[in-house]
């Protein structure tokens, strides 16, 4: 079964959106999860990293579905709320993501079909940490 953007569901403040996405929902840590340092000796030291932060980009289709998320994300973005974000993509081997203290960073810039219609909008969103469950659905 090929991937469908409508069973991919992102829910913000009780908000709850689904095809509103237009491309991948690729979110990226800031650093890895591991740090590993070698001693004068040669032996190695292992270290797990505090920071669980990273961002992700947004990518939302100006339809009726994403009409509403765009209006939300610009009330978030203008007045500094933080917010969890909850993914559930429900396309077969889909996971379960929780993103906490989520922070719109940008006004969401726009891109502009060939009737010169805006057609998507871009907001960069930097979040504190994450946990996934994987291949839940």
């Amino acid at each position: 079964m090929a991937y469908k953007s409508s069973l991919d569901i992102l829910e913000i403040n009780n908000l709850i959106f689904s095809d509103a996405l237009d491309g991948d929902f690729a979110p990226a840590r800031a650093e890895d999860k591991y740090i590993r340092e070698a001693d004068s000796n040669g032996s190695f030291q292992d270290f797990e990293n505090p920071n669980n932060s990273g961002e992700f980009t947004l990518v939302i289709t100006n339809n009726r579905n994403g009409d509403r998320f765009i209006k939300e994300l610009r009330r978030m973005f203008n007045s500094g709320e933080t917010f969890t974000l909850n993914r559930n993509n429900k396309n077969r081997g889909g996971a379960k993501e929780v993103y906490t203290g989520c922070l719109v960073m940008n006004d969401g810039s726009s891109g502009k079909g060939k009737n010169g219609v805006l057609s998507r909008r871009e907001w960069k969103v930097s979040y504190e940490k994450y946990e996934v469950n994987e291949g839940v659905n």
